[in-house]
């Protein structure tokens, strides 16, 4: 069927709306050509409610880094917690006395959530979706319910609800932001990253690769499970800490490192 522009900006409005109207609008932009609008409402790109609802969150937030000049680092961890890489990089953090965040994935907390259990009040365990599906192909119903099934598994296995999500693969549309905002959650990008697939061939080069990513205020992206070329970070993950520590860094979880941006910009704010 022939899928005219204005039936494509209109797929969800007027009498297509709700949780049957969002589903055919994600369905709609498959087969949409680049010239042609995606629909107003119910798309995974809308940060509108599927139903026009009044969305119940005033604002969004979406981070890369921390502000300031401050030295300070925060080292994050995706897509654990599993018990082949997780006891590794946990150890490697406090022989070093490290904080870090790490973005949990639901069915991973279901499965090993134990893992965690030393690290709640130390480091930090934040929302990474159920099992990591592409957000930036749901929509808000989706997106919603990704970020809330792992946000509630997440409370029942350490006691605390997640402040902090982030999206896989960093793709977040405006679905997924509104999500996350409505849900109270910051979303968290990166600044700097683990980039193994450039240093296979000298693994050892990862620590100057990090370290020449890694500015004031940086958020850096590694792993806690996944393919082996990602055991360059975690074998050299103490190497790397102590990279960063040579050149005056500070490491902190994320939401210190937020935190002490806001107390930053306040304290500007006033001078």
């Amino acid at each position: 069927m022939e899928v005219t522009r204005r039936q494509a900006l209109t797929a969800v409005a007027g009498a297509a709306v709700g949780a049957a109207g969002a589903v055919g609008a994600v369905r709609l932009v498959e087969h949409l050509d680049e010239s042609t609008p995606l629909p107003f409402y119910g798309s995974p790109v809308s940060a509108v409610r599927p139903d026009r609802s009044p969305p119940s969150a005033r604002a969004a937030s979406v981070v890369w880094g921390g502000t300031g000049e401050e030295r300070r680092v925060a080292l994050t961890f995706d897509d654990g917690p599993h018990p082949k890489w997780t006891p590794r990089v946990l150890a490697a953090l406090e022989a070093e006395g490290v904080p870090a965040t790490f973005f949990c994935l639901g069915r991973n907390v279901r499965d090993h959530g134990a893992l965690h259990h030393d690290s709640v009040g130390h480091h930090e365990l934040a929302n990474h979706t159920f099992d990591h599906p592409d957000l930036g192909r749901h929509d808000w119903a989706g997106c919603r319910d990704q970020i809330t099934r792992t946000s509630r598994i997440m409370e029942q296995t350490y006691g605390a609800t997640p402040t902090l999500f982030r999206p896989p693969y960093g793709h977040v549309g405006g679905a997924a932001v509104l999500a996350a905002a409505e849900l109270g959650l910051t979303t968290v990008l990166w600044s700097a990253q683990a980039r193994e697939d450039l240093v296979a061939a000298h693994p050892d080069g990862i620590v100057d690769d990090i370290a020449s990513q890694v500015r004031p205020g940086s958020i850096v992206l590694a792993h806690d499970t996944g393919g082996d070329d990602r055991l360059v970070t975690i074998d050299r993950l103490r190497a790397v800490i102590a990279r960063l520590r040579e050149e005056g860094y500070a490491f902190v979880t994320v939401s210190a490192l937020l935190a002490g941006s806001s107390a930053t910009a306040t304290a500007a704010s006033h001078a």
